[in-house]
């Protein structure tokens, strides 16, 4: 299974979770998000496609807190990110994806990295380097997202570049032949390198859940809130391995 990562910058396990880990989750999730759309309202108008920060949201109590971290980290997740990182990960941070408020709004191809302030230089060395990995979970079927296979060791042709860039012409809503769309069905997992060129797809009502690691490195650290991590308290009932002590 690792290989097959390295090689293409992702993994797509189909019937990963089961419907009371979905559920159990589900009941933290939709009460969260209907209280944040109704706090961000201008925000979502305004196009975001995502929230992020669960587990420090005033939206959460303690015990559904304690749940998604030990959601976060279950031995066959534990197992997934020991796979791939070459060294120790860290948890970064959660995300929710929603469909825009505008169903006009188009979406955009991306690397993470790109905007974190570094030089396309210095993007190109350390998407070789660095790891940023995604456990994407939909909680209902979805389009998906579409990805440039390898694109997490590789840097951008000239169409992939002018594209993400918006250079001569292009937009990062255009298509690229070297896209793969690959759909996505509740209790999947899709395991995917930020690093890679990426888009997701909008559509089907979508809301999907992501876990975000990262190398236990300072280049990462500086952008962790310790108040999205778990507290002395909290780590006793967890495995601690993947969270900043």
């Amino acid at each position: 299974m690792p290989e097959n990562y390295e090689e293409s910058g992702y993994l797509h396990l189909e019937d990963f979770f089961t419907e009371n880990e979905l559920q159990d989750l589900e009941k933290i999730l939709i009460p969260f998000h209907n209280v944040w759309l109704k706090n961000n309202e201008n925000g979502f108008q305004s196009g975001l496609i995502n929230s992020h920060s669960i587990t420090s949201s005033e939206y959460i109590e303690e015990n559904e807190r304690l749940h998604i971290f030990r959601f976060i980290s279950q031995e066959k997740i534990a197992d997934i990110v020991a796979g791939l990182f070459p060294n120790k990960a860290l948890f970064l941070n959660t995300q929710l994806f929603f469909d825009p408020f505008n169903k006009e709004q188009n979406n955009y191809w991306h690397r993470d990295i790109q905007y974190t302030g570094m030089s396309l230089e210095q993007q190109q060395e350390n998407i070789c380097r660095q790891n940023v990995i995604h456990f994407r979970i939909p909680l209902k079927p979805e389009l998906g997202i579409e990805l440039v296979p390898a694109s997490h060791r590789i840097w951008d042709s000239e169409e992939e570049l002018e594209t993400r860039l918006s250079l001569n012409g292009r937009k990062p809503s255009d298509k690229l032949t070297t896209g793969k769309m690959r759909p996505l069905n509740r209790r999947d997992l899709l395991v995917f390198s930020a690093n890679m060129i990426h888009r997701g797809l909008y559509g089907n009502d979508r809301f999907t859940f992501d876990i975000i690691f990262c190398d236990d490195i300072p280049d990462f650290k500086k952008f962790i809130d310790v108040r999205d991590q778990p507290t002395k308290k909290e780590l006793e009932f967890l495995n601690k391995n993947l969270f900043l002590m």
